[in-house]
């Protein structure tokens, strides 16, 4: 996956504190994107952290792939 550069615009109050952040469409779903890896990721750390010698190639995709397969 291309690393995408985040051009943020950040939407401030009179008193000068950000009170919102604008994305445009494409920086918002690679945002998106690289969080449910990264919780892909955890998942399957975690299953593979158990104490067991093997690990069911299902169970390892499960955790990788979630329910998006």
């Amino acid at each position: 996956m291309k690393k995408q550069k985040f051009q943020p615009k950040f939407l401030v109050g009179a008193d000068g504190k950000p009170l919102a952040v604008q994305l445009d469409i494409k920086a918002y779903n690679a945002l998106i994107e690289e969080l449910e890896d990264s919780y892909d990721i955890k998942r399957a750390e975690k299953i593979l952290a158990k104490k067991t010698k093997t690990h069911k190639l299902e169970d390892v995709e499960k955790a990788f792939l979630g329910k998006r397969k």
